[in-house]
């Protein structure tokens, strides 16, 4: 087979529902080089705090709905609906959602070990 196809309904969300929902979707989809997260950030909720300078993946993030601020170690950067932001390895990242509605992004990252 030449594709693989999956949902957020194939696999468990690793947050509490609370919050909204995040579903790593990579083994789901078999990937080699690439993993594929679908995020949900409920208003007033935030996502974890984290670099990736342990294995050198680079994250592209793509608001599909909504808005959310990406907070840096110097600033902050507001993504709105068809938005994306691509951060380094090495640069310390939250996703908060302080805004009125629900947010949801899918979330990319390669290159890593």
């Amino acid at each position: 087979m030449s594709y693989t196809k999956t949902s957020t309904a194939d696999v468990d969300s690793v947050i509490d529902e609370e919050y909204g929902g995040m579903w790593f979707l990579r083994d789901a989809l078999e990937t080699e080089h690439v993993g594929v997260t679908i995020m949900e950030l409920e208003p007033g909720s935030k996502g974890k705090e984290h670099d990736h300078s342990h294995d050198g993946q680079e994250e592209v993030y793509v608001v599909v709905a909504g808005t959310v601020d990406v907070e840096l170690e110097d600033e902050t950067v507001p993504l709105a609906e068809d938005e994306a932001l691509r951060l380094s390895a090495d640069e310390t990242r939250q996703l908060k959602n302080p805004y009125d509605e629900v947010a949801k992004l899918v979330l990319v990252g390669a290159g890593g070990d």
